[in-house]
């Protein structure tokens, strides 16, 4: 970079220059008023040599003063003396019109100025002139040609009796080369208590136009025009004037500030040295795209010391204002921003403008837009004040593209780059800066159509999307994974994601149905379960279900979803991590995490069941506000007579020893052959249906309801029940004689044939009965008999010994025994707890223990193990570094008011929330119902 800075190639004019070399904006002329030339005091105004020494030739100017002289020359056949100049507030009308002024009254030192600027015009020597700002006139006047009369001298057009015909003014000036300027003529003509006046004001500025047109009348009329006034505008335009917009001629105007701050480049050569290098570093970054390099060149050096870019922009901002005093102030801002930086850089650049500390001025431009800066400004500023490189810079900028159009333009990065590159800055680290640590950081800049713009609404999508960018792709598609289990499958715990990002896959083996999710979509998935379930040498291979994407769309390679991911995990880490956010930033999150769920939801889905011919695919039905959880099971759910043909062959090919159902149950975990059951209910219905019907014999129960069913049950298909006769059948019963006396021996051999032997219970009661061997059929005088046949009060209170025609109570009374006093209610296990790793192996294991007729009056777990993140975050905690950090040791203690069933307390442990890794232990009080 060239070394130097501005105060190395330019010397200050004399106007802004203060006694001791600074610049001082003080010494500035930057509003003039035509009223000044009349004013008792002295003015700058009426200073005719300074007024033109601070005069640029613009070829507006130039051209004006050419018409002037040419229609006030008498010898001359140029009949043009009407000239109309317009432009909005502060584009230099009343300049150009107090230099005419100047120029004509005082033609002696006027010759002298254009004879110095090399412009060839003759200024006639006897010009009368008169400038009237027709709001500040030396006396209240209704009538336009009053008013001119007077400043001319005329005294006849100031009677009102009548207005001066086109014929009477140019015989009242008698030949005399004459210079009306009038200046703010709309705003007076429009007066509310000036409209009776009205026709008469229009009538004589047109006949004002027409005598000035006339080649027989030495007059010249110079009106300036704001074109807010239709009626002035039309009577103007009949003559057809020359007319000069000055709001089009930006150059001169930028020519006229640039001739009013810099005295004099001491050094042209270094000038154009810098404009080369500035241009040779805009050509070697592909993020600056130009045109014509070589005219940027060319105004970098025309311009300087500030940036082209920079005037344009000042200019533009400035001249769209209707303020005129702010306007004209351009100028003067001008001259601040030279003195902020005469001694610090070699080209004054957007990004130098210190915007913050004339917020003021820019106030005027857009009061609210300007008050959202400051907020950000210091949101942005470090604890000390200060900022970052480039940050303030790029804000700046920013704002300045903004004002006056929040909301709809703002500026583009060639703009940005432009506005604060140099030799030895590096593009990339501007745009990173911006992107990075401005954008998402100040919470009104938007972006809109590729470019950044301030506005006065927050923007908390930017904030979102700043912290975006930090989010890693495998964060984004593990938060997917997140939402796949905890929301879309209602937070069950045996639901898991295949081949996950960020964790290990830890799918337990047990004999509870698993549903696997895929993220990524094939035509096939055989391959994926065959190294799911045998490459991982799995015992229970059909508890697993897969559910994938349907149609073949991944979730996990899809941008859309991705970029969607990293915005809800953006989300979730800055409401972690910010005390405030801007507002609405909760409803865009929450908007964010909806379209998230609704595109992985529409991307599912297809439910694969293992069969013996491998994956078998279902649709998932998602409609409706179903959970894919409920959806999927209802697709998994095995239909009931399949299952009964499954249940009744397996039991069939086992033959006549029949099958345990501890087997019978592992088989259809273990043989993707069979239905996948989604709880082991299922598979106890079919057994129960099929003993109800007379197809298998359960233990002891036959064509009726099962009233146990325990793990070492045996199940035997109907073809192998061998059906024994009534004779067979042996029954222990201790046989009431109601007649007193010995059994004869027929009695006896009856009894030997058959231990049942029933007498008159009517007869006699249980003290007088006489009761009998069912083995010998001798008198039983205790509970023993010579033959060796012995009983005693628990096999009378379990059944084994029968009473025909008394009560058990009558028997035990009749040989003195008690009734035993047997708990119904008991510990499971007996010592100990029942243990297992996790959840889903603790009900695998219960569901082996617990009987179908079995009630649970007491139950205590006890869970230890360490907590993840997600699980903190149930807790209320969040802190990603606690991560498996912190260990919980809680017991559960249930004593429901009514014994559970079997069923019940599975799904009570079901629906129980632990810790993924966590270890539980199970001990029970319950009654058998034996």
């Amino acid at each position: 970079m060239a070394e130097g800075v501005l105060s190395d190639y330019i010397a200050p004019s004399d106007e802004i220059l203060a006694s001791d070399g600074t610049i001082d904006p003080s010494g500035l002329l930057d509003e003039v008023s035509l009223y000044n030339l009349y004013d008792d005091r002295d003015s700058p105004e009426k200073d005719a040599e300074r007024i033109l020494e601070i005069t640029y030739p613009t070829d507006t100017l130039s051209t004006i003063t050419k018409n002037t002289a040419e229609a006030l020359r008498g010898d001359s056949d140029f009949n043009e003396g009407g000239q109309i100049v317009g432009g909005g507030y502060g584009s230099g009308k009343s300049h150009i019109e107090l230099v005419i002024y100047h120029l004509f009254n005082s033609p002696e030192l006027g010759q002298q100025w254009l004879d110095q600027q090399g412009i060839s015009i003759e200024l006639p020597t006897n010009t009368r002139t008169a400038a009237l700002q027709m709001f500040n006139l030396d006396s209240e006047y209704n009538r336009l040609s009053e008013a001119v009369g007077d400043y001319l001298g005329i005294d006849q057009w100031g009677d009102g009796s009548s207005l001066p015909t086109v014929h009477e003014i140019r015989d009242t000036l008698e030949g005399r080369p004459t210079l009306v300027l009038i200046d703010e003529f709309e705003r007076w003509f429009g007066m509310a208590d000036r409209v009776e006046y009205q026709d008469d004001n229009l009538a004589f500025l047109q006949n004002l136009l027409e005598a000035a047109g006339r080649d027989d009348t030495q007059l010249s009329v110079f009106v300036s025009l704001l074109y807010e006034n239709d009626d002035v505008q039309a009577i103007t335009q009949r003559t057809n004037p020359f007319t000069h917009d000055l709001s089009s001629r930006r150059d001169e105007k930028i020519d006229f500030i640039l001739h009013r701050l810099v005295g004099d480049v001491v050094d042209p050569a270094s000038v154009s040295s810098l404009a080369k290098e500035y241009t040779d570093v805009y050509r070697q970054n592909d993020q600056i795209q130009l045109e014509d390099y070589q005219d940027m060149e060319d105004r970098i050096e025309r311009y300087y010391p500030f940036h082209p870019l920079l005037l344009d922009l000042l200019m533009e901002k400035y001249s769209e204002q209707r303020i005129s005093s702010d306007a004209r102030g351009l100028l003067r801002f001008l001259t601040e921003i030279l003195r902020d930086n005469f001694e610090n850089t070699n080209l004054i650049l957007t990004g130098d403008v210190d915007v913050f500390g004339y917020t003021d001025r820019f106030q005027y431009i857009d009061n609210e837009l300007v008050g959202k800066y400051i907020n950000d400004y210091h949101r942005l500023q470090r604890a000390d004040g200060e900022f970052d490189d480039l940050i303030e810079e790029l804000l700046n900028i920013v704002l300045l593209h903004s004002l006056g159009r929040g909301g709809e333009e703002g500026a583009n990065k060639r703009q940005m780059l432009m506005g604060t590159i140099r030799k030895g800055i590096n593009a990339h680290r501007i745009i990173q800066t911006f992107t990075e640590d401005v954008y998402g950081h100040a919470w009104h800049i938007h972006r809109i159509n590729g470019e950044y713009a301030f506005d006065t609404e927050e923007n908390p999508a930017a904030r979102i999307e700043k912290k975006t960018e930090d989010i890693h792709k495998h964060d984004a598609i593990h938060r997917v994974e997140s939402l796949i289990r905890e929301d879309l499958f209602d937070g069950q715990n045996n639901v898991h994601i295949l081949d996950p990002v960020n964790t290990e896959q830890d799918i337990p083996d047990n004999k509870a149905l698993k549903i696997v999710v895929s993220l990524g979509a094939k035509r096939n998935y055989d391959e994926e379960f065959e190294a799911l379930t045998t490459g991982q040498e799995r015992e229970f291979n059909n508890t697993l279900v897969l559910v994938t994407p349907a149609k073949r769309s991944s979730v996990d390679t899809n941008t859309g979803i991705i970029e969607l991911g990293r915005k809800v995990v953006a989300g979730e880490q800055l409401k972690r991590e910010e005390g405030v956010l801007p507002e609405g930033f909760d409803e865009i999150h929450d908007q964010n995490y909806q379209n998230l769920r609704d595109r992985v939801r529409d991307k599912y889905g297809t439910v694969h069941t293992s069969t013996d011919r491998g994956l078998f695919p279902d649709d998932l039905p998602t409609g409706g506000n179903t959970d894919f959880y409920t959806a999927t099971l209802s697709v998994v759910e095995p239909d009931t007579s399949q299952l009964r043909s499954e249940v009744k062959n397996t039991v069939k090919d086992a033959g006549a020893s029949g099958i345990q159902y501890e087997h019978l149950r592992n088989d259809f975990y273990r043989n993707t052959s069979y239905s996948t059951l989604t709880s082991e209910e299922e598979l106890e219905n079919a057994i129960e249906s099929l003993c109800r019907d007379g197809v298998i014999q359960v233990g002891n129960y036959f064509e009726e309801r099962v009233g146990s069913l325990g793990s070492d049950t045996n199940l035997v298909h109907e073809q192998y029940i061998v059906e024994e006769d009534e004779d067979d059948e042996e029954e222990t019963t201790i046989t009431i004689d109601t007649t007193g006396t010995e059994p004869d021996d027929s009695d006896k051999d009856s009894t030997e044939e058959s231990p049942s032997l029933t007498g008159n219970a009517d007869s006699a009661s249980a003290e007088s009965s006489t009761f009998a061997c069912p083995q010998c059929g001798e008198e039983l005088e205790g509970t023993s008999c010579e033959c060796g046949f012995e009983f005693d009060a628990s096999d009378v209170q379990d059944g084994t010994i029968s009473v025909e025609g008394a009560t058990t109570d009558e028997l035990l009374d009749k040989f003195g025994l008690d009734k035993p006093e047997r708990p119904s209610v008991r510990p499971h296990p007996v010592m100990g707890t029942l243990d297992a790793d996790n959840k889903p192996d603790l009900i695998d294991q219960l569901e082996r223990d617990i009987g179908i007729e079995w009630e649970i009056h007491e139950a205590e777990i006890t869970v230890v193990g360490p907590l993840t993140t997600d699980d903190l975050e149930a807790y209320g905690i969040s802190a990603d570094a606690l991560d498996n950090q912190v260990t919980i040791d809680e017991t559960f203690e249930f004593t429901p008011d009514e014994p559970l069933s079997r069923q019940s307390f599975l799904s009570l442990v079901w629906d129980l929330s632990v810790p993924e890794k966590a270890t539980l232990s199970v001990s029970l009080q319950v009654d058998k119902n034996e």
